[in-house]
């Protein structure tokens, strides 16, 4: 059956291909697990050193982007899913492209998977990782997930059964260092250690009391949403102590400098992406890498070479004109982009695109959670664009935006445009869509390229 499941996948995907049909990253992994459903688990058992696991609600792609680099410069063969298909049919589609046809011989020795939350008991069951890597817990997508306690224990009880497994937990996320009581393997922890850069905004802390028992948690420092060094003064809960740490954190539109503090060395690195939450993706990459036995000069050399992910702070080029694409689907999400945006206090030219489409979460009411008021947009332009459009208009009209600085244009072709013929010829804009008005952006102002070349995607540097 393993035979025959890799042929129809495989010949799934050159039909996706001669036809252009679709993208490739689901169908051939799809039929594959209707003829063999434990497919993934007989071709992953064949990766010499295992599959390490990221999931969480922001900084997955990222992270694992991060990860990825960062263990090909050491000279891993890395397998992964680049093009965001987080589901096992995803992964399935990605284990059958990189196998032979008789399921023998893989092009990797090592695998780095996205994995949705809500995937994630299925994926652990049939992966069997030797890291599972949980970057953050907000909330997202509520009309899907539910409330955060539910997420979290999905994910919790994905934990359960792998003595050998080791799990790798954000310290500052009171939530998601709750959940190392489900490990029964090694637990290890990433943090900021930063007294520079705190914040007192009060809107997106989705997990503000202790999970132990239920009193209010008291906060040393906060840095974005809930996260931060936390502790309850009724049961003594903690933030636990980070093998891997962050300090004097300097963040700019474009950049974002820090001291990375491994177990046995410091490191200044000097990000070519901005944005105090890159910093703990990049945190969370360097975490997985050191538990993987990466050294020091891999993990430097990458995070000072990383690039933007697909559709996070990548630069398009519109009618001559630059535009960074920050994906935004949920109200902590957004306020770090324009945290990132507006680091430098400046106004600027911005582009708010919001669907609700089953993939960006039906429910829009987390714009109102996005705190416009709390960070410098005074003398800023906006466009609003959209299914959904008129909603973004009316949240900046109560941010106090005046009426002749934002526009709304429901097209979305269009408002993108509009947001370019604002900028003057050096300017860059700034362009925050919703998941599916980002991929519509993508596919009509970016190079056109063929999915079913990163399907499956096996990445190979070394030092």
């Amino acid at each position: 059956m393993k035979f025959l499941a890799i042929l129809v996948g495989k010949l799934a995907a050159l039909a996706t291909r001669l036809t252009k049909t679709g993208s490739g990253t689901t169908l051939p992994g799809l039929m594959a697990e209707k003829i063999e459903p434990q497919i993934i688990r007989k071709i992953a058992e064949r990766l010499k050193y295992g599959v390490i696991v990221v999931t969480g609600t922001n900084g997955k792609t990222t992270t694992s982007k991060m990860l990825v680099e960062i263990l090909s410069e050491e000279g891993y063969t890395v397998l992964h899913n680049p093009s965001g298909s987080n589901l096992t049919r995803g992964i399935a589609s990605a284990l059958i492209h990189s196998v032979n046809i008789f399921g023998t011989g893989l092009e990797a020795d090592i695998a780095v998977f996205e994995v949705d939350e809500a995937t994630m008991p299925e994926a652990t069951t049939k992966l069997r990782p030797r890291a599972v890597l949980l970057t953050n817990l907000f909330r997202d997508q509520l009309d899907r997930y539910g409330e955060l306690d539910k997420t979290a224990a999905i994910i919790g009880n994905s934990l359960r059964g792998f003595s050998e497994m080791t799990t790798i937990l954000n310290a500052d996320d009171p939530l998601v260092s709750s959940l190392a009581k489900y490990s029964e393997g090694e637990v290890v922890y990433f943090g900021v250690e930063d007294q520079g850069i705190t914040t007192d905004s009060g809107l997106a802390m989705d997990s503000k009391d202790c999970i132990a028992c239920g009193h209010e948690l008291v906060y040393e420092e906060r840095y974005l949403g809930h996260l931060g060094k936390w502790h309850c003064e009724n049961c003594k809960e903690k933030r636990q102590k980070p093998l891997v740490s962050a300090s004097s954190i300097k963040v700019s539109p474009f950049v974002s400098k820090f001291e990375l503090a491994l177990p046995k060395e410091n490191l200044k690195v000097e990000m070519p992406i901005p944005g105090l939450y890159n910093v703990y993706n990049a945190l969370a990459a360097a975490t997985a890498a050191t538990v993987t036995g990466v050294g020091a000069p891999a993990i430097s050399h990458t995070l000072r070479n990383c690039e933007a992910a697909f559709g996070r702070m990548e630069l398009i080029e519109v009618e001559g004109k630059k535009i960074m694409v920050l994906l935004i689907k949920n109200p902590t999400g957004a306020n770090q982009a324009l945290s990132a945006i507006y680091s430098d206090g400046k106004p600027k030219k911005v582009g708010l695109f919001l669907n609700d489409n089953f993939a960006d979460g039906t429910d829009v009411s987390w714009i109102w959670d996005i705190d416009f008021e709390y960070f410098k947009i005074a003398g800023s332009e906006f466009v609003a664009s959209g299914i959904r459009g008129e909603d973004m208009a009316l949240r900046l009209k109560y941010a106090g935006v005046d009426k002749k600085n934002y526009k709304l244009e429901k097209d979305i072709n269009l408002a993108t445009k509009e947001l370019a013929k604002k900028l003057k010829k050096d300017e860059i804009g700034y362009l925050l869509p919703t998941y599916t008005a980002m991929i519509e952006i993508r596919n009509n102002f970016t190079v056109k390229s063929d999915e079913l070349c990163n399907m499956g995607k096996v990445t190979k540097r070394g030092l």
